[in-house]
């Protein structure tokens, strides 16, 4: 009698895990989405410019940060799908789990605070240095550079959890 009450903390763990895994993905697909359609044309002065993301740097880094996130958390929730499922966890996905939950939550950490730094940052110089005919193309810019800094730092939230868990079930699982 003793197994099925052991056995169900482990099942309702390994589902907020999976649960966790699942709101990685949605928050890093949300930032892609956010970056990849942020663009804007500014007038300035009767010219016209057109801003993408890929022209700031931070942004650049901050997508490439999100996509590896992205391409490490799908895989992740196949694993643990694959736990969930079996209830078998092979010994080398739980180094998988420790090393590339920490390496990956520190680059979406990374990636998260160039967001906001440069959106700031840059929001500022821009404005202060260019004379436009209307602030909303800007505000519009660096609002979704924002707002996808803002889905990155939920998705490092996530993958530090993760990364917690991860210590502790590898601490067990050698010691055991």
């Amino acid at each position: 009698m003793a197994s099925p009450s052991l056995s169900l903390p482990l099942v309702s763990l390994r589902v907020v895990l999976l649960f966790l895994r699942v709101l990685t993905v949605v928050f890093l697909v949300i930032t892609v989405i956010i970056l990849s359609t942020n663009s804007v044309t500014i007038v300035s002065q009767g010219s016209s410019s057109e801003f993408h993301f890929k022209d700031v740097y931070a942004y650049r880094y901050m997508f490439s940060a999100a996509i590896i996130g992205l391409l490490y958390a799908v895989i992740q929730l196949f694993f643990a799908i694959s736990e969930l499922a079996t209830r078998i966890k092979s010994p080398l996905n739980y180094q998988m789990d420790f090393y590339g939950d920490k390496i990956i939550s520190y680059l979406v950490a990374t990636g998260s605070a160039a967001g906001f730094g440069v959106s700031k940052d840059l929001k500022d110089t821009f404005l202060a240095l260019v004379v436009l005919d209307s602030t909303d193309p800007v505000e519009k810019l660096f609002r979704r550079g924002h707002a996808s800094a803002s889905m990155l730092l939920f998705a490092f939230f996530c993958l530090a959890l993760l990364s917690v868990f991860s210590s502790l079930s590898i601490a067990k699982h050698q010691f055991s």
